[in-house]
C-alpha cells in the first residue's frame, strides 16, 4: 500500500509566456525531499525536456568538485524529478551580512560568488557567437561583447545568489533552467545577481547602506558596460515573457486572469516580504538600544503603573513637553 507523500511548497510560472510555464513543487516522502518540475501546459514540454538536457554540458564544463547540480530523473514526458539539496544560498548570506550592517563580510561573499564562476566553470577568452546569442539576448555581433571576457560556455543565465547553496566546502547550483548555445561575460552573470538582489531587497534600506553604482563599480563594471548588460537582460526578459509583459503579473498595467496558483504565488511573496520584516525587528530587538529603552519602560512601569492617577499624571506632563519642542 502506498503512503501519502507532503506537499512542503509549489510556485506556478504562469506569468511567462506559455512555452516557458512550468510548476516547481517539493515534497516529502518519509524522510526524503526532493524537488519536482511540472510543464503547465503542451507548449512547455519542450523547455521542460531541454531542461533535462541541460544538465550534462554543464557538468562537462564543470572543473573540479567545487559546484554540483542535484540529480536530475526522468518521471514522464512533462515532468523532472530534482534530488532536493540542503543548504544556505548566497542571497541568504548576502541578507544575514546586510542585517548584522557587516560590509566586509556582505563585500565577501561576493567576491567569494566572482571567484567561484571564475574558477568552477570553464571559460574561453573570445565571445563564442550563435543565434542564440541574437535571438535571446538581443546581440548584432560578437564585436558587441569584445573586451568583456572571460566568457562561460554554455551560456548560463541561472547562477544568480538564490540558484547558489552552500554547505560546507560545497556549491550546488539549484536551477539551470536557462542555458543557451554560446557564451555569456563572467560579469554579466554577476551584474545580473547584483541588479536583481538589490530589485529585492530595495525596499528594506539596502541602497542607503551600500549603493548598487559604487557596487558596480567596485567590481569593475563601467557604466556603458552596465548600459550594455541592461540591454542584454531587458531582451532576455523579452524572449521569456514577451514583448508586452502581458504575462507578467507584477507589472501593474498588465492584464492577466486570477488563478488559484497565481495567486498562491502572490501570497507566497507576501509571506516572504513578512518574514524579511520579522528578521529586521529581531535585529533591532537585539540592539543595545532597544535593550535600553525596553529597561526605561520597565522602570516606569515600575514606579508609574498604568491605569493610576500617578501615570496620567506623568502622561499628561510628557505631552505637555512634546508640544513645547
Amino acid at each position: 500500500m502506498m503512503h501519502p507523500m507532503d506537499l512542503l511548497y509549489a510556485k506556478y510560472n504562469r506569468h511567462r509566456l506559455p512555452p516557458f510555464q512550468i510548476e516547481t513543487s517539493i515534497w516529502r516522502d518519509r524522510d526524503r525531499k526532493f524537488v519536482l518540475k511540472k510543464a503547465l501546459c503542451p507548449d512547455a514540454v519542450g523547455h521542460l525536456q531541454r531542461l533535462y538536457e541541460q544538465a550534462a554540458p554543464i557538468r562537462q564544463s564543470l572543473h573540479g568538485d567545487r559546484l554540483r547540480l542535484p540529480e536530475v530523473t526522468v518521471i514522464d514526458e512533462q515532468t523532472l524529478r530534482f534530488d532536493l539539496v540542503e543548504g544556505r544560498s548566497l542571497d541568504t548570506l548576502l541578507v544575514s551580512a546586510f542585517l548584522a550592517q557587516d560590509k566586509a563580510r556582505f563585500l565577501g561573499v561576493i567576491t567569494d560568488y566572482l571567484a567561484l564562476l571564475n574558477s568552477a566553470f570553464a571559460t574561453v577568452p573570445a565571445p563564442v557567437f550563435t543565434e542564440s546569442m541574437r535571438q535571446v539576448f538581443g546581440l548584432a555581433s560578437p564585436a558587441e561583447l569584445e573586451g568583456l571576457g572571460p566568457f562561460l560556455t554554455p551560456a548560463l543565465v541561472d547562477l544568480v545568489f538564490e540558484n547558489i547553496l552552500v554547505d560546507g566546502e560545497t556549491h550546488y547550483l539549484i536551477d539551470h533552467e536557462w542555458v543557451f548555445e554560446g557564451c555569456l561575460p563572467v560579469s554579466f552573470v554577476l551584474f545580473r545577481s547584483l541588479f536583481y538582489f538589490y530589485e529585492k531587497n530595495k525596499a528594506f534600506g539596502l541602497e542607503a547602506w551600500m549603493s548598487l553604482s559604487a557596487l558596480l563599480e567596485r567590481f569593475a563594471l563601467a557604466p556603458e558596460t552596465v548600459r550594455r548588460y541592461r540591454e542584454m537582460d531587458e531582451a532576455f526578459q523579452a524572449h521569456v515573457f514577451g514583448r508586452e509583459r502581458c504575462y507578467r503579473y507584477k507589472d501593474r498595467y498588465a492584464k492577466y486572469a486570477h488563478s488559484v496558483p497565481s495567486l498562491l504565488e502572490t501570497i507566497e511573496h507576501q509571506r516572504q516580504v513578512v518574514r524579511d520584516y520579522h528578521a529586521k525587528i529581531l535585529q533591532m530587538q537585539a540592539s543595545d538600544g532597544w535593550q535600553f529603552v525596553q529597561k526605561i519602560g520597565r522602570r516606569i512601569d515600575t514606579y508609574f503603573p498604568p491605569g493610576t492617577r500617578r501615570r496620567r499624571r506623568l502622561e499628561r506632563m510628557l505631552r505637555r513637553l512634546q508640544a513645547c519642542m
